[in-house]
């Protein structure tokens, strides 16, 4: 089923012309645009300006999907809760203008409901609130907000398929069983409106979760149980996958287990399991994961610090029309930030990174674009063999990019002022061509990947300010926890 829907993309007829369309987020709207005459030689411009302002700013041209027929591009670092007006233009003259506007950081709320301490929070469909009447908060004050552990539950909060408009705000989740909070799809006959979505999970605490040995048995290997967990693996309909899911402010640290890395006496060579800060298993699209401190300080490493699946796919992780920006993640076996599938629209952007193996994995980009810009990552010796000698280390690099599938290795992908001194390499292979992408302006060593695979641009050293990339101010930027209690939306 994942390799059809893939070919289905591949092989799909020329888009019939259709006005341009745009998804919003907090700060980033994408653009889609099938006009007539479309095609890789007809540039598509973008411009754009807060509505009422009179002066337009110059976006990144759109990328044109031949496969389809459809120019698709972001704008980003954009001004929450702000309308736009967009205006479109290809070099043959055509052009069409939209509105668009960004999520407001001020949830409207229904009520506000005070959870009990200790025991597990269950929120179903009838606990939800509504777009027009706000959202239910679960929370409790300080002191009253501490939910620990069992060995009957296998999460401190589990939410059930078809809730929405709700908040998990402010929550301290110690020793959970595997999971710190579930998104869980219902087993059995689901009814057909029965989808959870704006699902708000912000400023809660997570530490000691993580099962063992239940996903391998007798394999000596800590489960990839995810502090925040969405678990919608068996779903068949996207129709039913959870959308709008943000995550935000949370600090996670310590879990229970620890991941084994690449190379180690006990296992040998074996491919990263054990925990994460945030999985999503086939969980729908238009996500934010911002502002959230991923960490360890008891020796108990991650397998991934945010990630999910299917990697090599037309849908994977976080899919389509999200973003990724500000987090804090350390401590990772394996891949910092694990983007993989279609990254169609995706923004990565402004996150930190530290004593991991690959930062950024892209492996693949099945539809894109893919924008990842002003990301940092240090310390990224001794994460492939812990054990090792230093003289052998081998460091994995800042992108992981490419496939040997080639029918899901067709989407753009942007890399801009990235910084990763110590990094294996800029960008490289993942065990087949890295295609279709462009680097500008990033410090980091040189990358490993073929001239023969391209089409893909490559350019370490400085060049012309990008549109829409270079006009905001570096030395502003923001991290972790700190920044969401800045931003902390209001009641």
């Amino acid at each position: 089923m994942r390799f059809l829907a893939i070919l289905l993309l591949a092989a799909a007829p020329l888009a019939a012309h259709a006005a341009p369309s745009a998804v919003s987020t907090f700060h980033s709207i994408g653009l889609y645009w099938s006009p007539a005459g479309g095609g890789e030689s007809n540039a598509a411009r973008v411009e754009f300006r807060a509505a009422g302002s009179a002066g337009w700013r110059r976006g990144l041209d759109l990328w044109f999907d031949a496969r389809n027929g459809e120019y698709r591009g972001s704008l980003v670092e954009l001004e929450p809760g702000t309308a736009y007006e967009v205006r479109l233009t290809l070099s043959s003259g055509a052009s069409e203008t939209l509105k668009a506007r960004t999520w407001s950081e001020k949830f409207p709320v229904k009520k506000t409901v005070q959870v009990a301490p200790g025991r597990r929070l269950v929120i179903g469909p009838e606990d939800s609130g509504s777009e027009k009447e706000g959202y239910v908060v679960f929370t409790a004050p300080a002191g009253q907000n501490v939910i620990e552990g069992n060995e009957h539950d296998d999460s401190c909060v589990l939410i059930r398929q078809g809730a929405h408009h709700v908040i998990v705000r402010g929550l301290v989740l110690r020793d959970c069983k595997r999971y710190g909070v579930l998104i869980q799809r219902q087993g059995g006959e689901v009814p057909s409106d029965a989808r959870s979505h704006d699902i708000v999970i912000e400023g809660n605490e997570v530490s000691g979760w993580g099962g063992f040995e239940n996903q391998k048995k007798e394999s000596r290997l800590a489960d990839s149980d995810g502090a925040i967990h969405c678990n919608y693996y068996r779903e068949t309909d996207d129709a039913k996958r959870p959308d709008r899911i943000i995550v935000q402010g949370n600090r996670i640290r310590d879990p229970r287990h620890g991941a084994n890395p690449w190379q180690s006496a006990q296992h040998g060579r074996k491919h990263p399991y054990g925990p994460l800060g945030v999985m999503f298993d086939r969980c729908g699209r238009n996500h934010v994961i911002r502002y959230n401190e991923i960490g360890s300080s008891n020796g108990k490493r991650y397998k991934d610090g945010i990630g999910g699946a299917d990697n090599f796919s037309a849908a994977g992780f976080p899919w389509a029309d999200s973003d990724i920006y500000g987090n804090r993640i350390a401590e990772v076996y394996d891949d910092g930030i694990e983007a993989e599938g279609a990254n169609r629209n995706v923004r990565i952007w402004n996150n930190h990174l530290k004593h991991v193996y690959v930062a950024i994995a892209n492996a693949t980009v099945a539809t894109g674009p893919l924008y990842v810009w002003r990301n940092v990552a240090e310390g990224m010796a001794r994460m492939y063999q812990p054990e090792g000698y230093a003289k052998r280390d081998q460091r994995g690099p800042f992108i992981k990019a490419g496939s040997k599938q080639p029918e899901v290795n067709g989407g753009r992908a942007y890399y801009f002022d990235n910084s990763a001194p110590g990094a294996g390499a800029g960008i490289a292979r993942s065990g087949g061509p890295a295609y279709n992408f462009v680097a500008r302006n990033n410090k980091w060593p040189a990358s490993r990947v073929d001239p023969a695979d391209g089409p893909f641009e490559l350019k370490e050293g400085r060049s012309a300010p990008i549109p829409n990339f270079n006009d905001r101010d570096a030395s502003a930027i923001r991290f972790g926890v700190s920044a969401y209690k800045a931003d902390r939306p209001a009641d």
